[in-house]
């Protein structure tokens, strides 16, 4: 953790007491807008980064972009190198899995692609997005940014959100791009993560709510496809509160 992050930290619990605000988080999130913009935010642990160049820019196809919900920045928070971050101008690139946010000094203003390692969790646009580094049960590798689509007592479910390149040749010699979503979802249950890709997956994991699986498919089906979301969190409702019966 560095000095200012430190210093941060500290001055905040000596704050919070004095400061008139009716919930703790807004006084806390208050108090380090408030430092940020003191000490500079380019004197704070957010410029431990890299400068960020757009090599894509107006190669884009039909607004396919590669970034979460837009192109353009939108407002959240983030936790890095220990130390939150809040009212960040930010967009998440989802084919490369970096993170952005544009810092703005005194004199000018650069695009940051933050280190990945340093991300405890980020916040965009009301979506919570948390860094998990496991691996799933088969033993294959978990490394990247999960929103968070649900947490009970017992289990939490995931989304990974990705986007893949397509290449498109315009004019013969033109080259564009566009990027098509390929989100999947994570099941973490009994101490361990599980690939969440298909029914047959699901039916292997709760063969004895076979059943149960199955009528809930057929009886969602355009929930399935208009709302995936909320598809799979009723879904592991039904079936972990039926589990634990």
């Amino acid at each position: 953790m560095n000095i200012s992050s430190k210093l941060k930290k500290y001055l905040v619990v000596l704050m919070l007491p004095l400061l008139s605000f009716s919930q703790d988080k807004n006084a806390e999130s208050s108090y380090y807008n408030w430092f940020d913009n003191v000490l500079g935010i380019e004197h704070t642990g957010l410029y431990n980064g890299k400068q960020y160049v757009d090599l894509d820019i107006n190669r884009i196809y039909d607004d396919k972009n590669a970034f979460f919900l837009s192109d353009k920045v939108m407002i959240g928070s983030v936790t890095y190198d220990g130390q939150t971050f809040y009212n960040q101008e930010m967009k998440y690139n989802l084919e490369t899995d970096i993170l952005l946010v544009t810092l703005k000094s005194s004199s000018s203003a650069s695009i940051i692609q933050l280190i990945n390692d340093k991300i405890d969790e980020f916040l965009i646009e009301g979506f919570r997005f948390i860094k998990i580094v496991d691996v799933f049960q088969d033993n294959t590798a978990i490394n990247g940014f999960y929103e968070i689509l649900e947490e009970g007592a017992s289990y939490a479910l995931y989304k990974k959100h990705k986007k893949n390149r397509q290449k498109k040749i315009q004019a013969g010699t033109l080259v564009s791009y566009k990027f098509l979503s390929d989100n999947s979802y994570m099941l973490f249950v009994n101490e361990n993560y599980h690939k969440i890709t298909s029914k047959s997956e699901i039916l292997k994991m709760y063969p004895e709510y076979k059943k149960e699986i199955k009528e809930y498919y057929n009886a969602y089906k355009a929930l399935k496809k208009s709302d995936p979301d909320t598809f799979m969190k009723g879904l592991f409702k039904r079936i972990i509160n039926s589990s634990s019966l």
